[in-house]
């Protein structure tokens, strides 16, 4: 879900304010990662990183998994 509301909120202009009032509603999430180096993002700060950018609205050509 935290992923989702950071694709809404960067790629949708219309819903950015929207996503960034959910993910302070949600807060940080946590997962339990058993050892691995994954990590999770904080909603609020990388949708208001990439609107500092001026990625907003913007897509990605390439796909990176």
């Amino acid at each position: 879900m935290n992923s989702f509301v950071i694709a809404a909120g960067v790629y949708v202009a219309a819903l950015t304010d929207d996503a960034l009032t959910t993910a302070q509603k949600i807060g940080i999430v946590t997962v339990d990662k058993n050892g691995t180096a994954c990590k999770v993002s904080d909603a609020v700060e990388a949708i208001r990183k990439i609107k500092d950018k001026g990625g907003i609205g913007k897509k990605k050509k390439v796909v990176k998994c």
